[in-house]
């Protein structure tokens, strides 16, 4: 729980929107803010968490906070936000999101019983995300039907609709951070604290990462190695994928090996950097690795148990490409995205770029 002088005294009607930032995705946070100024609510303001850019205008406020952000500390960054926000109501937001304008009479509209607010989450080809979903219950990990009550609902990290005194209660675990549950651990406290969690059906708010789309009552991550947002230029990788449900649209997970080729070491680009994350959410007690080669010599093993994310840092050469070789190790069933699937543990390879230093 947040100190008592981390808190405003008073907090009056208005909205804060509190948004977490990487700082890789600059446009695409600078048109999050964008829509949100076009909902012309009468009192709102805008934060922003994280490594955050510059031009995002006058009218928000920086929290700037590099370290949490290259550390993956969702939880740490929201908490953040929420804690400097003046208004009675909060919108904690990932980078990500594009709020329509119906998002304008539910926030004005808002239910004062409802102390956590799912509106209706969606992907960019229209299918559901997590919008109203149920977890560790007898249900297990999948989508509700927007009419459906279950005692296990959980609020998506990516967007929570909150009074700030539920925040004041219940903060974020600061520990935690990508594939670490901290969306899962905050609802099952917000819900263990009596607070109630609804849903506004008129409301509208777009997730905007194509590599999500929903099949039944389930999400599908499609992983695609060659999407230039997840890889700088002159990155590439190569390996030994699976191709995801049916094959139907060449999704890809890393099920034994890739490598990951660079070019020579320049003034401005020293190493390679990616992060790995296991898809193995829930094996916490069954630890797997992977073997990490750089340039045909053993660097060692990045050792997983359960969902973890763990960054990677390279080292390039002058005079020639330096190639990075991943081999997971087999044998460990896993599930990904809640979706039921026989496959051996896997891992994705993401947010490859290079750095100056």
């Amino acid at each position: 729980m947040a100190a008592e002088a981390d808190v405003p005294a008073r907090r009056t009607p208005g909205v804060s929107f509190c948004l977490i930032t990487d700082g890789r995705r600059p446009a695409m946070l600078a048109e999050a803010i964008a829509s949100i100024r076009a909902l012309e609510l009468p009192q709102y303001e805008v934060l922003v968490a994280g490594n955050v850019p510059e031009g995002l205008g006058d009218d928000v406020r920086v929290l700037m906070a590099p370290a949490l952000a290259a550390e993956g500390k969702l939880g740490a960054m929201r908490n953040l936000a929420c804690r400097a926000a003046g208004f009675d109501q909060l919108v904690v937001s990932d980078d990500d999101m594009l709020f329509h304008p119906e998002m304008a009479v539910v926030l004005r509209e808002r239910d004062p019983a409802v102390d956590v607010l799912c509106v209706r989450l969606l992907n960019p080809d229209g299918t559901r995300y997590w919008d109203w979903a149920t977890h560790g219950g007898p249900s297990g990990h999948r989508l509700l039907a927007y009419d459906e009550v279950d005692d296990h609902v959980y609020v998506t990290g990516g967007l929570a609709i909150l009074w700030a005194r539920v925040h004041d209660q219940v903060p974020w675990d600061d520990a935690r951070g990508f594939y670490q549950g901290e969306d899962l651990d905050w609802s099952a406290r917000v819900r263990a604290e009596g607070f109630r969690i609804g849903l506004d059906t008129r409301g509208r708010v777009t997730h905007r990462d194509s590599r999500y789309t929903r099949e039944g009552s389930h999400l599908v991550f499609r992983q695609d190695f060659s999407a230039r947002e997840r890889l700088a230029p002159d990155i590439e990788v190569s390996g030994v994928f699976r191709e995801d449900a049916g094959g139907q649209r060449g999704c890809k997970w890393m099920s034994t090996q890739a490598e990951v080729h660079a070019p020579p070491r320049t003034a401005d680009r020293q190493a390679l950097q990616f992060v790995v994350s296991s898809l193995a959410p829930g094996l916490t007690d069954t630890p797997f690795g992977v073997l990490v080669e750089v340039n045909g010599q053993v660097q060692g093993v990045l050792t997983f148990s359960g969902a973890q994310s763990v960054p990677v840092r390279i080292a390039l050469r002058d005079d020639q490409p330096t190639v990075v070789r991943l081999t997971s190790e087999k044998g460990v069933a896993a599930t990904a995205v809640g979706i039921p699937d026989p496959r051996p543990a896997s891992v994705l390879l993401h947010d490859a770029s290079f750095t100056a230093r």
